[in-house]
């Protein structure tokens, strides 16, 4: 696995996680719902600006997605 493709799957991971925590959130309702839901959405926001740079020189990368899930 080159580099890339470890930052690529490291990054699929942590999107994943912080999908599943706002579901938690919104479980808590001692939580600030909307405002934390809206940080972790700018979270995925840069994991997906990331990855999109890396699929500018890995493209094949892309289509990788489909297959860890």
């Amino acid at each position: 696995m080159t580099l890339l493709e470890k930052i690529n799957s490291e990054l699929n991971q942590a999107a994943i996680i912080l999908d599943q925590i706002t579901h938690k959130i919104q479980m808590a309702p001692e939580l600030k719902n909307k405002e934390n839901i809206i940080l972790i959405a700018e979270a995925m926001s840069n994991i997906f600006l990331i990855q999109k740079n890396i699929y500018e020189h890995k493209p094949e990368l892309k289509h990788s997605l489909n297959k860890e899930n």
